[in-house]
């Protein structure tokens, strides 16, 4: 039993070791990306930073629209020369399915009602992107009505 005994004490002291240093490795990589926090409000996003460092950043995007309404916060990568107004002018032509047209980056921030909020990690390599919602509504409910985007919910950023 003397034997047994020990290698299972043995056992669990490695375990608990590496246990212990992947715990701190994920503590460390999750407390030195930043929050950057981006909301939605009159149809409109807020505290969309002009700039992001390339690499992973952790971003909390919150509905907090003061009537009931879906909304969604959807990276794009824009190509060289392209602008928000080409994301608007291409959801006013192109309605919901337009969406289609635009290289997604990274996920996406999916479907947020109004008091919610959803918290993703976008790893983005250097260039020119946007947040786009291709959502449909009006503040009178129901989801009738163009895409956010077309009547100008995008916001535009680099990442360097």
């Amino acid at each position: 039993m003397g034997r047994s005994h020990g290698r299972w004490t043995k056992l669990a002291t490695a375990l608990a070791g590496v246990l212990l240093l992947v715990a701190t490795a994920c503590s460390k990589s999750s407390d030195s990306t930043p929050l950057t926090t981006i909301f939605v409000q009159q149809f409109k996003y807020h505290g969309v930073p002009a700039t992001l460092p390339a690499g992973v950043n952790q971003i909390l995007f919150q509905n907090k629209e003061s009537f009931p309404i879906t909304h969604e916060m959807i990276p794009i990568a824009l190509e060289s020369g392209q602008t928000a107004q080409d994301v608007i002018d291409g959801a006013k032509t192109g309605g919901p399915d337009d969406e289609d047209n635009w290289l997604h980056i990274g996920g996406d921030f999916g479907a947020v009602d109004t008091g919610a909020g959803i918290v993703e990690w976008l790893n983005l390599p250097p260039g020119t992107y946007a947040f786009a919602c291709w959502q449909t509504g009006t503040q009178s409910g129901g989801t009738d009505g163009p895409p956010h985007a077309s009547i100008g919910m995008v916001a535009t950023f680099t990442v360097s």
